[in-house]
């Protein structure tokens, strides 16, 4: 009877012991099943990092890889995006075809055109002395050495790189005439747009912003109100295109936007889908990959935050800038790539109107065919209808 006893106890402890490991696991929900990096060594992830690396780290694209705790114990953190892959790619063809392309044809959108007394409404220029981001390096050496071929294979110089930190730190007038305080601070942050303008490469580079709309998100103000307490200059597509255009001889001839250290959720989860989906031996370096504006690769970056203001610039400057060819390339870097070194770059390339279907000659870089979400198959993946599908607001 006592040997008995002591196995159905024992039983009865192994149930338990059973049950708690189940729980412990059902606790942790998905992300305590993402496939961990097998080795987070710096020397490892800066050798040759591709597509595969990122599946195997990250595992799932709504999820991030935060590597600012230590590099041997990453933890996985689910990402606040708002904007699905379907969604995107319904606003990337609404305003490619409803607002460039019209624009392309003569029906333009009307923008104003802003200059000097509107940059310093409101807004203090800050002149920065820094080389451009070491990210976009490569980038800048294969346009120096295949686009100018005079300015050959190197980073631009402290002399050709112009960087301006805009700060909305003053009071202004706004659109009504009406006078307004400067934006409070939030969070020991202030409404600004950071950007590198080089016009001997015919590129500017957006590296940190913060519009003075997105500032106010809080206030609970309606439209107008808004519109109302913020200055005429707001939006990043008019500051960066105003402050190119005062830096540069020529500014019809401004070809490449890039923006370098993206962290914005929304961006971060397209360019997350785009990532899985390509083959396992595509690099995530430069060059990364490619994709005209056919594709809705394409279509959902440029309706991602930053991408809007590459297709408002083109759509509001057309009268200056003329038709173009669009494309758009996308890389990471290792180890930042899971918190700031997720990269995008924009080609205007002149004279043409429409998608090129093989990519612009001035990108040309050794490419692999990337696999659609849709050819993979993934859950829930399905082709939206246009009608009805409101289009981007860039604020």
């Amino acid at each position: 009877m006592h040997l008995i006893s002591t196995h159905r106890s024992f039983g009865a402890f192994l149930v338990l012991l059973v049950s708690a490991i189940l729980l412990s696991t059902w606790s942790h929900g998905p992300a305590a099943r993402l496939p961990k990096r097998q080795d987070t060594t710096e020397d490892t992830l800066l050798k040759n990092p591709t597509a595969a690396d990122f599946i195997q780290s990250v595992g799932v694209h709504d999820y991030q890889h935060n590597l600012s705790k230590t590099h041997d114990s990453p933890i996985l953190e689910k990402r606040a995006r708002t904007l699905t892959y379907d969604a995107a790619v319904c606003k990337g063809r609404e305003l490619y075809n409803k607002v460039i392309l019209r624009a392309f044809n003569g029906q333009g959108t009307g923008a104003r055109d802003y200059g000097e007394n509107d940059i310093n409404n409101g807004w203090t220029k800050e002149p920065l002395t820094r080389l451009i981001p070491s990210g976009m390096d490569e980038a800048f050496k294969f346009i120096g050495k295949n686009v100018f071929p005079d300015i050959g294979e190197r980073i631009p110089t402290f002399e050709e790189t112009k960087l301006i930190n805009l700060v909305q730190d003053k009071d202004f007038t706004n659109s009504a005439g009406k006078k307004q305080k400067a934006i409070p601070m939030q969070n020991n942050l202030i409404p600004h747009y950071e950007a590198y303008y080089l016009p001997s490469y015919h590129a500017l580079i957006s590296t940190d912003s913060r519009s003075p709309k997105y500032q106010l998100r809080d206030a609970d103000l309606s439209p107008a109100a808004l519109n109302a307490r913020v200055p005429p200059l707001n939006c990043q597509s008019d500051v960066i295109w105003s402050l190119y255009k005062s830096l540069a001889p020529f500014p019809a001839d401004l070809r490449f936007i890039a923006r370098d250290s993206i962290i914005n959720d929304d961006t971060r989860g397209i360019m997350n889908d785009i990532f899985l989906s390509l083959p396992a031996r595509a690099p995530l370096v430069w060059p990364g990959v490619s994709f005209s504006i056919d594709s809705d690769e394409a279509k959902a970056l440029l309706a991602t935050p930053n991408g809007l203001a590459t297709a408002y610039i083109l759509a509001d400057r057309v009268a200056v800038l003329g038709t173009r060819r669009l494309s758009v390339r996308i890389w990471a870097s290792y180890p930042d790539s899971w918190n700031e070194g997720y990269r995008m770059l924009w080609d205007m390339e002149p004279g043409f109107v429409g998608p090129r279907p093989s990519g612009p000659p001035s990108l040309t870089l050794p490419d692999f065919e990337p696999i659609t979400l849709t050819e993979r198959g993934v859950e829930g993946r399905v082709e939206m209808q246009m009608t009805g599908v409101a289009g981007p607001v860039e604020t």
